[in-house]
């Protein structure tokens, strides 16, 4: 089974009914059966960042097992069982169903997911997880009475790497994000390219003023000052007529989009471009 690259989003409706019912096998069948496969997926990809596979699981089904994460697990600072506190919280904040289940449930390492697979790794394999703090304050586990599979667990997630994009099927996504580029430089009378330049480099905290910058750009600094800030203004009017623009998904896609749009101008992160005039 290849691991990880089938997690799509199940939709909104799917996940409503789990929100609503008490486990994926109450939810109706295509729901369940979406939900099934998102969260099998999720789940089994995100163990073999501890570089084990489904054999470790031995037949256990991951999906009982997140089910009955959040319906025994209370909430911090209420007391009802997680699943139900996540229902209020969503209710009152208003948060995108998407970006919820990618983000608090299956986004990278802040994920609920993460703690969830925590768990079921100590009931599959009998090991007593520890949480220590390194040096910089960042957690860490570590598997007490796991010996050196232990050991090579923690190095396998130590060295993954996961995006939680992967569980939704982007594309539309990415067809709204190029329609608001474009409409972007249609306002602003200037090539694409030379748009998605202007707000890729304010993403990754590059000076528009930057030698590189305004050589790729061809203008001076205060030319370029100026329109880089009527590019970002642009942008955010733009954005607020843009359903799930504000999210925080549709961020991440959009300078993914931007950064495509570059042609042949090589970015890095904080340090600047090649020059190819724009």
């Amino acid at each position: 089974m290849k691991i990880g690259k089938g997690d799509k989003y199940a939709g909104d409706t799917a996940w409503k009914q789990w929100m609503e019912r008490c486990s994926v096998a109450r939810c109706g069948a295509a729901a369940a059966a979406r939900l099934r496969a998102q969260i099998s997926s999720a789940m089994f990809a995100r163990l073999s960042k501890f570089g084990m596979g489904e054999e470790d699981a031995a037949g256990d089904d991951p999906v009982a097992f997140f089910d009955s994460f959040f319906m025994l697990r209370g909430a911090a600072d209420a007391p009802k069982p997680l699943k139900a506190y996540y229902a209020s919280r969503l209710a009152e904040t208003g948060v995108r169903l998407a970006d919820f289940v990618c983000g608090t449930l299956f986004g990278s390492r802040s994920g609920r997911v993460h703690d969830i697979i925590i768990e079921w790794i100590a009931t599959l394999k009998g090991w007593r997880p520890h949480t220590i703090r390194d040096a910089e304050g960042r957690r860490r586990f570590v598997w007490e009475g796991a010996g050196d599979e232990g050991v090579e667990s923690l190095e396998a997630l130590e060295s993954a790497a996961f995006n939680p994009a992967e569980l939704l099927d982007a594309a539309p996504m990415r067809r709204a994000a190029r329609r608001a580029l474009d409409e972007v430089a249609g306002k602003l009378k200037i090539p694409a390219a030379r748009a998605a330049l202007l707000i890729y480099i304010q993403a990754q905290d590059v000076a528009v003023t930057t030698p590189g910058v305004l050589e790729t750009l061809a203008m001076g600094k205060s030319r370029a000052y100026s329109l880089s800030a009527k590019a970002m203004a642009v942008l955010r009017k733009t954005l607020g007529s843009v359903e799930g623009g504000d999210s925080a998904m549709f961020a991440r896609i959009f300078i993914d989009v931007c950064r495509a749009a570059i042609p042949g101008v090589e970015v890095f992160e904080g340090d600047g471009v090649a020059v190819k005039r724009l």
